[in-house]
């Protein structure tokens, strides 16, 4: 029987849990991405076949994830799995850069887009007041309880669903000003996918995709905790991978290729082609709310992240709940987050540490190994091949395109995170 943090009476369920790791899916990649990829894909079909290979790894991880949170069934995520299956040392790292890279930075990074977007729509409002005040309120919600914070991510996700269905219901209503070409010509298109520029575009959307272990960082608040995890990994994995591939095909319906190619905005551009200038302000007012999801959920997950680490870590206990809800660790990954947004330079330091979030990921799912006598690795062999080789392949290919920073980056953290380990683990003298 799991111990629960603190006395719920109702503890959230699959809905919850399934509502944090799509909002946690859905964040800035989606509506950045594209812009990025048209330069060197040049049709529809290939631009499709490389969000359903992401949504496939993706996939893979989540199928991996839930069964090592039904055999190591604690909150905290790969800080849990990698000690568990490890050593601690490892699972420091894994804690640390998950709190502080995985979450705080994103959820920094987020709310600036938040800020833009609501700056877009009403200019009074600066970009970084805005990006504060929603992590603000973020935190406040769910500092209240886990059951607030599943109501809060409830609402918010829904919203942002209702939001993308009645966009991409207007692109198939509306007649749109889009001119990639959507036949398929297999040679051409084969062609363009074994090209270096589609490896790189995978990057972006391996990427985007990120999110999707979001539900095990407070595997025991749930109910059910093993079959909740395990259905919000993988629903919520299914539902996101429709949606890329529906807005995918939407932005590009709506919006002529030279418009879109090297734009961040994508979203926005793809709605004024669709709707007009006259209704880019409401369109930017309604982006910004569909973005509160996004800062909502990592503000839900990272902190449980930091609480395990001060269950394990004697010197951090104090950032182990006394209540239901982590507080002293939410509000630490509220410090760092607004500290990330008034900081200069920090979108780098995520770049810089992508390649470390990715090994831990890795390292989790190759643990299936070492859990054989309590998983059927029979059935999970293709999910765990096709998820190491592809990730493999992304960090190889992240080193090779730009190795200083992202090599700079790893050293540190790693560095980091395991010198602070024996400093915090260090016997008393």
């Amino acid at each position: 029987m799991l111990a629960r943090i603190g006395p719920l009476k109702r503890a959230p369920g699959t809905f919850a849990a399934t509502a944090l790791v799509i909002a946690s899916m859905i964040g800035t990649g989606v509506f950045t991405s594209l812009g990025f990829q048209l330069p060197d894909l040049t049709s529809g079909p290939q631009i499709l076949v490389l969000w359903a290979l992401g949504g496939i790894i993706a996939l893979c991880g989540a199928l991996c994830y839930s069964a090592v949170a039904e055999a190591l069934p604690r909150s905290g995520g790969e800080h849990h799995f990698l000690t568990e299956l490890y050593h601690p040392s490892l699972g420091f790292m894994a804690g640390i850069l998950s709190a502080i890279v995985g979450f705080a930075a994103p959820t920094a990074i987020t709310a600036i887009a938040f800020g833009e977007y609501l700056h877009k729509a009403l200019p009074s409002v600066p970009v970084q007041a805005a990006a504060v005040v929603v992590i603000l309120l973020g935190s406040a919600a769910h500092a209240i309880s886990s059951r607030t914070s599943a109501r809060v991510q409830l609402a918010a996700t829904g919203l942002k669903l209702l939001l993308i269905l009645l966009f991409l219901g207007a692109v198939i209503l509306l007649p749109g000003e889009g001119d990639i070409r959507w036949t398929p010509e297999p040679a051409t298109d084969f062609a363009g996918i074994l090209q270096p520029a589609f490896a790189i575009s995978l990057f972006f959307v391996f990427y985007s995709y990120s999110g999707w272990n979001a539900a095990v960082y407070g595997l025991e608040e749930w109910d059910q905790p093993e079959r909740t995890v395990r259905r919000a990994l993988i629903g919520g994995t299914l539902v996101v991978t429709l949606l890329y591939l529906a807005l995918n095909a939407a932005f590009l319906r709506a919006a002529p290729v030279e418009a879109l190619r090297g734009e961040v905005a994508v979203g926005e551009i793809s709605a004024r082609h669709l709707f007009g200038d006259r209704a880019a302000a409401p369109i930017s007012l309604l982006f910004a709310v569909g973005l509160f999801a996004s800062v909502s959920a990592m503000l839900w997950a990272g902190p449980r992240v930091l609480a395990a680490i001060g269950r394990s870590t004697p010197a951090l206990r104090l950032l182990k709940p006394r209540k239901e809800a982590p507080v002293v660790a939410l509000g630490l990954q509220t410090a760092l987050a607004l500290g990330f947004v008034f900081a200069t330079g920090f979108r780098e330091l995520v770049t810089y540490t992508q390649t470390g979030l990715a090994l831990c990921t890795l390292l989790t799912v190759a643990g299936l190994f070492r859990l054989r006598d309590r998983v059927n690795l029979g059935r999970l062999m293709l999910p765990i091949v096709v998820f190491l080789a592809m990730t493999l392949f992304v960090v190889i290919r992240s080193l090779a395109a730009d190795p200083v920073p992202t090599l700079a980056g790893l050293a540190t953290a790693v560095g980091v995170a395991i010198a602070g380990y024996f400093l915090t683990h260090r016997s008393p003298s």
